[in-house]
């Protein structure tokens, strides 16, 4: 009797375990830490200071200030919104920022806090020897962004949720 006593007890403290570790995996899983950029400050980014552009992508903010400053000159901050867009997850990169050929992926570099490919060792080459203002406008203009990157679908989806609010 006290042997069945011990090991219902110490199958219902492994149960209890297994059940605790399950549910801490499940919301370390869902609180993804945000990682952005501010556009102005290049300061990390936080949630909590947005602001939806008309196309339904969302820019994040260090502080209060920064959206001030973005709203009085956003064509100055092109490039920086881009890097946050794919820091962000609104798009994905789908060929070489310079040369618009598929990536090799063995030449994802650090931009930010996210990875950047290119189709070749001498795209990697030349971005490398870049300064820094430089690789931003090399992987973040508006011409490498029609070459190189898309909308995600979540940015899409988002897009048409947001047209069916209005309506």
């Amino acid at each position: 009797m006290k042997t069945r006593w011990m090991v219902m007890s110490l199958s219902a403290a492994l149960m209890l375990a297994v059940g605790l570790q399950a549910a801490k995996e499940e919301s370390s899983s869902k609180e993804k830490e945000f990682k952005a950029t501010c556009p102005v400050s290049g300061k990390p980014a936080g949630e909590d200071h947005v602001v939806k552009l008309k196309n339904g992508e969302k820019v994040y903010f260090c502080c209060d200030n920064c959206p001030k400053a973005f709203a009085k000159s956003p064509k100055k901050f092109d490039t920086q919104v881009h890097r946050q867009l794919l820091e962000t997850a609104q798009v994905k990169q789908v060929a070489c920022p310079l040369t618009g050929k598929p990536v090799d992926k063995s030449t994802l570099t650090e931009v930010g806090t996210t990875k950047v490919g290119f189709c070749c060792d001498k795209c990697e080459a030349k971005y490398n020897a870049a300064s820094d203002e430089e690789k931003l406008k090399m992987v973040f203009s508006n011409a490498a962004m029609k070459k190189a990157f898309k909308r995600t679908d979540a940015s899409k989806e988002e897009k048409k949720k947001d047209k069916k609010d209005a309506a």
